[in-house]
């Protein structure tokens, strides 16, 4: 917590935690949740508090980015699933496997487009005028 002011600004810890122990991706942070890996479980951590709201296996060490309310996650072998963003549990909305092998780049998302690569590839999906 940032308290003192501009003067002599300082900071206050507000709680410490060993979860989100993210291997190789940073976590997001939207509506006061945070939402990371921890080892091989993607997870929803209440930032005000440090509290697990909810955890999810099955995508090994990913990676996630955030947008438009949801989670573009990306699994370590090529799993992609599109996950929304909400404290009240896992809610998947769709997934595919979109490439094989390594895939320990976070996705990047421009103008509507979502790009995505392993070790060897890497590929362009469109996005846009995909309904929810």
């Amino acid at each position: 917590k940032l308290a003192g002011g501009k003067e002599k600004p300082s900071f206050q810890e507000l709680w410490k935690s060993n979860v989100a122990q993210n291997h190789f991706s940073s976590s997001v942070i939207y509506n006061d949740h945070i939402y990371g890996f921890d080892q091989g479980l993607l997870q929803c951590i209440d930032a005000n508090s440090g509290t697990e709201k909810w955890k999810q296996t099955g995508f090994g060490k990913g990676s996630l980015i955030l947008a438009d309310g949801h989670l573009i996650v990306l699994g370590e072998r090529g799993l992609l699933a599109l996950v929304e963003a909400t404290p009240a549990g896992y809610k998947e909305k769709g997934r595919a496997q979109v490439l094989k092998g390594k895939t320990w780049t976070p996705p990047a998302l421009a103008n509507g487009k979502l790009y995505l690569r392993n070790k060897k590839e890497m590929i362009c999906m469109d996005l846009k005028g995909i309904d929810q």
